[in-house]
């Protein structure tokens, strides 16, 4: 369910505005079995319990897909006492590479065409909100094997080199957008999938670090991965009693919201170290 606050003139309050669609793409689930923990016993974090006491003050603008979304509404929930703002624009089944057509349960389609503008629209949010920091997550729906790109036939995957290349471009774009207002742009890792499309979220977790050290000034990481995977790659359905996933393969309620405090957490202890544009910036964030 998702919750509308107003952003009121008389402060920074949380708010979440949201900004599209509401229907999930289905983004896969992490495998592994249940409980907290690894077979070696090493703990998943699942996100942070509470919001730390003193993060306020940030206008977290969130883009990408359905995941982007899905976090965003943890990021508003987590913030009970409205000290951020948190602009959710995150639009389900759009990622960055503007691609001719889709695979859509089980059948190609035409892009929508208000997943390619996402240049323009991006634009226009920075403008409007002025953000002094970015969630750009579009590694699940870009992670998928379900676009055909332009000048090319048939289906390709981050796993391809010439998808990976317009990725990288794309990214490198969508940085530039989302920091020219001095914004810093985060960038999440992806969960292991089923062992079947595991070398997908391998190879967008490749690129989510390269893109990030390509951008050191304006872009930090954010280990979503270490959030909800163990080193050994074990991503359990159920950590301390709490069902991580829906039904749609999402953070539930409750782990969204984890996540949520987790990337508040995470954003505010890094701006609160990063020097101005210029000087040597931290490229992690999150732990």
């Amino acid at each position: 369910m998702r919750r509308f606050h107003a952003i009121s003139s008389a402060g920074l309050l949380a708010a979440v505005l949201a900004v599209g669609g509401c229907a999930g793409h289905g983004a896969r689930r992490g495998g592994g079995g249940g409980g907290g923990a690894d077979a070696a016993g090493a703990a998943v974090p699942l996100g942070s319990a509470a919001l730390a006491p003193g993060v306020r003050g940030v206008k977290l603008l969130v883009v990408g897909d359905s995941w982007a979304r899905n976090l965003g509404v943890g990021a508003a929930d987590a913030d009970r006492d409205r000290r951020n703002v948190v602009v959710n624009a995150g639009e389900p089944g759009c990622g960055l590479m503007q691609p001719v057509r889709i695979r859509r349960q089980g059948r190609m389609i035409a892009a929508p065409a208000r997943c390619n503008r996402w240049p323009e629209r991006w634009r226009d949010l920075v403008a409007r909100y002025h953000p002094t920091a970015v969630l750009l997550e579009v590694g699940y729906w870009d992670g998928q094997d379900s676009q055909q790109l332009p000048g090319h036939t048939g289906v390709q995957s981050i796993t391809g080199p010439d998808f990976r290349r317009r990725f990288d471009a794309q990214v490198d774009r969508a940085i530039g957008i989302l920091s020219a207002g001095g914004a810093r742009v985060y960038l999440p890792t992806v969960v292991d999938n089923s062992d079947a499309a595991r070398a997908n979220s391998d190879a967008m977790n490749a690129a989510v670090h390269a893109a990030v050290r390509r951008n050191p000034a304006h872009a930090a990481l954010l280990d979503l991965h270490g959030q909800l995977c163990s080193a050994a790659k074990v991503c359990p359905r159920e950590v301390s009693g709490i069902q991580v996933y829906d039904d749609t393969g999402h953070p539930s309620a409750a782990a969204h919201d984890r996540l949520g405090a987790w990337i508040l957490n995470s954003i505010h202890t890094d701006l609160s170290r990063t020097p101005p544009r210029g000087g040597q910036v931290p490229t992690k964030a999150g732990h």
